[in-house]
């Protein structure tokens, strides 16, 4: 086998598997409804999941570092997928919400492990010119989870039941795991290789961390992303009882929504690859900036002049945020990479750290606003409106950093 056919293969294999694990993050989000009703509890406590599941990919990613240079990439995926396993039988073997609740925290930990193991196993084997090329068409290909998953997943409900969307993301993740038993994962750099003899070393790993927070630019540089992952998390949390307690969608129409919203992020991760070649950084990031805006301020807007919102504004509107959005991250997620590429690992875990810690409180802060009462209608229109302005903060945080850093990135 030649090398370029090792890496096509090793490249195949990745990210069928990691397309098979984040599935399960979503495969059931329009059956949100009918699980806490079969679990008899409340939007509130349903959503708990969501709180949990973050937390864990919050203390899972924060941790990775420390562990990412020891292992394999291939060791790493499989420990993934074998979570994942045992995630989708608890899932679906759930008689209440804590066991839902547990099966949940498996996963986000699953998910965790296969996300950051395939961008560091991506930035292992690129250079610094087409690390956001590779990583777009990374993200492109995995799009298609969240794309097809809650589709199929509100299809398999209506005909079936909710636990069989588990029964076959078990399945998928078993015969994976199988089948990278055999195949031979192309791993990184030989350079990275000899680095990962290093031995664990967690303490050193939080020292770092503590230089990064304190020295470097990836916060502000993320600031207005964060933002939009606190909105993100917030309105799929919602997502399920808005259209489908209050716009009156079943399981499977939901589904179509949500493969709109979908779509406008998968074709969200084209433009990056041009403008940032061509445009450098600034351009980059107003431009997706701008399409956020737009989508927000376009829903308040709706709001203002109709009194009132519906089922295609509000499907338009998160496609164009989602198209914005999913620039954004990979734009940020290729920055984390080159502000000190010997920290890579470092600057990828602290990365996603921020970013799942801005996801959960949008989860947070929807439990609260379900506690007082809030309608789910009424929630996603505070969500628009905070987004909105943070995002203008960050617009300027983000631009003061890019100028200390000249054209580094």
């Amino acid at each position: 086998m030649t090398e370029r056919q090792r890496f096509y293969l090793s490249w195949t294999v990745m990210v069928i598997a990691a397309i098979i694990v984040i599935s399960a993050n979503t495969i059931f989000v329009p059956s949100a409804s009918y699980i806490a009703r079969d679990l008899s509890v409340n939007e509130a406590a349903m959503s708990s999941n969501m709180v949990f599941s973050r937390m864990s990919m919050i203390i899972c990613m924060f941790c990775f570092a420390a562990f990412a240079d020891l292992f394999t990439s291939r060791r790493l995926m499989q420990t993934g997928l074998v979570i994942c396993i045992i995630s989708c039988g608890l899932s679906a073997l759930s008689k209440n919400i804590y066991v839902f609740d547990l099966a949940q925290i498996l996963e986000a930990v699953s998910r965790a492990t296969i996300m950051l193991t395939m961008q560091l196993w991506i930035a292992g084997i690129s250079n610094k010119e087409n690390l956001a090329s590779r990583l777009s068409w990374y993200t492109i290909l995995i799009t298609i989870s969240p794309i097809l998953a809650p589709s199929v997943g509100g299809v398999i409900t209506e005909w079936a039941s909710w636990q069989y969307c588990f029964i076959v993301l078990g399945i998928l993740s078993l015969a994976m795991l199988a089948g990278m038993s055999v195949f031979r994962i192309q791993e990184k750099s030989a350079g990275e290789q000899a680095q990962a003899k290093a031995k664990f070393a967690p303490m050193e790993t939080l020292r770092t961390y503590n230089e990064v927070i304190r020295r470097s630019p990836l916060l502000p540089l993320s600031f207005s992303l964060a933002w939009m992952a606190w909105f993100d998390g917030g309105f799929m949390a919602i997502v399920s009882f808005l259209f489908v307690d209050e716009l009156g969608l079943n399981a499977a129409e939901l589904g179509g929504i949500i493969m709109v919203y979908v779509a406008g992020a998968f074709a969200g991760r084209f433009p990056i690859m041009y403008i940032q070649k061509h445009y450098g950084p600034r351009v980059t990031f107003l431009y997706h900036q701008a399409v956020v805006l737009l989508a927000t301020f376009g829903a308040l807007g709706y709001r203002l002049i109709t009194g009132h919102h519906d089922i295609i504004e509000i499907a338009i509107v998160m496609a164009v945020f989602g198209f914005g959005f999913s620039g954004m991250y990979i734009y940020c997620l290729r920055n984390s990479m080159v502000i000190e590429p010997e920290r890579k690992s470092v600057y990828t875990s602290l990365f996603n750290t921020v970013y799942s810690v801005a996801a959960l409180a949008g989860v947070l802060t929807i439990q609260g606003l379900y506690l007082v009462k809030f309608s789910s209608v009424h929630i996603f229109q505070t969500l628009t409106a905070t987004a909105a302005v943070f995002m203008l903060v960050g617009t300027g945080l983000h631009l003061k950093a890019l100028k200390k850093l000249n054209n580094n990135l």
